[in-house]
């Protein structure tokens, strides 16, 4: 189960430092949300041509657009003593054990039509005075919130433990009484900020996928916005495992995951930059870079005998082996 780092009580958690709540709910209320449903894993695309023009697009274009990319240095990483094979094989992204569900669709209860008093009423008479003060109620009312959204989580027991802030975040962010029944069933809802149910809902993250994470003991180290990043951006736990079997997994900020991931980065290049001391030397931007440009780690070594490395940028360092090849 997952810890501290994903923990946060979901009584009274109205100042959620990874939530602003009216932008949030600004946001959702000018937008018709549907969540996404990207596939629960994505398999990692074969590794493209080197083809001086698709190297130029990649200097210049692509890799300058990456969202990722902030220049996240790897300059913690360290030899690993356990690993003795350096050619130890990259296999494919695994097969998903079960496929990803569809997330239940948006919230789409009709529009409030009547006049605060009679809301109120109505409020009273299904008892939710005796849960929230006049205060909430109201506040409710003025965030949209339908009485029937609050009659779904009562019936599904889960009203008691929300602040009337978390059911207006939650009702604005669209997100259905049955994705959290559905976190419920996997035992995460209790460890989760409602902050966190709406970012996952809307980043379309199913259940699964956390329980995924979870087996593989990734979770309690990971923030919800991390999950939703790694989802995403299509990382698969086989990825995650063999960074973690070689001792690097620790060393990187999700971004860094998904930026090498998605570069087509295989475990053996980090390992043969690591043993022929680059590695501390290169941001994982380098890394994409160099690595799709074909550059062997021989190649590095061949500049540094020869007192260059130090003084080339990545870019140049690609130039210059294009030039020779």
């Amino acid at each position: 189960m997952a810890t501290q780092k994903f923990r946060n009580d979901l009584n009274n958690n109205d100042n959620d430092d990874d939530f602003d709540l009216d932008a949030y709910i600004e946001e959702q209320a000018q937008s018709a949300a549907e969540s996404p449903t990207s596939e629960y894993y994505h398999p990692l695309p074969p590794k493209t041509s080197t083809k001086r023009n698709l190297i130029a697009i990649l200097l210049f274009i692509v890799l300058p657009s990456f969202w990722f990319i902030k220049s996240d240095p790897l300059s913690m990483f360290s030899s690993n003593d356990q690993i003795t094979n350096a050619e130890a094989s990259f296999e494919e992204p695994f097969e998903s054990r079960f496929p990803a569900p569809p997330l239940p669709p948006v919230v789409n209860e009709p529009r409030l039509t009547g006049d605060y008093v009679d809301y109120l009423a109505q409020a009273t008479e299904l008892g939710f005075t005796e849960s929230f003060s006049n205060n909430g109620i109201q506040a409710m009312y003025s965030g949209g919130v339908p009485l029937s959204y609050l009659t779904g989580l009562e019936n599904a027991d889960f009203l008691d433990e929300l602040s009337y802030s978390a059911v207006i975040g939650l009702y604005n962010g669209g997100v259905p009484v049955e994705y959290i029944q559905q976190l419920e069933d996997a035992d995460f809802y209790d460890d989760l900020s409602y902050s966190a149910v709406i970012g996952l809902y809307n980043g379309g993250v199913p259940s699964t996928y956390l329980t995924s994470l979870d087996e593989a003991g990734y979770l309690d180290e990971l923030s919800y916005s991390a999950v939703i990043g790694l989802y995403n951006g299509g990382v698969s736990i086989n990825y995650l495992n063999q960074l973690n079997e070689i001792g690097y997994l620790d060393e990187l900020s999700y971004s860094a995951v998904i930026g090498l991931y998605n570069g087509n980065v295989p475990i053996t290049y980090l390992f043969n930059l690591n043993e022929a001391g680059f590695l501390d030397d290169l941001s994982y931007s380098a890394i994409i870079g160099l690595y799709n440009a074909d550059v062997p780690v021989e190649f590095l070594t061949i500049l540094d005998n020869r007192d260059l490395y130090d003084d080339m940028s990545y870019s140049e360092i690609i130039q210059a082996y294009l030039a020779d090849n």
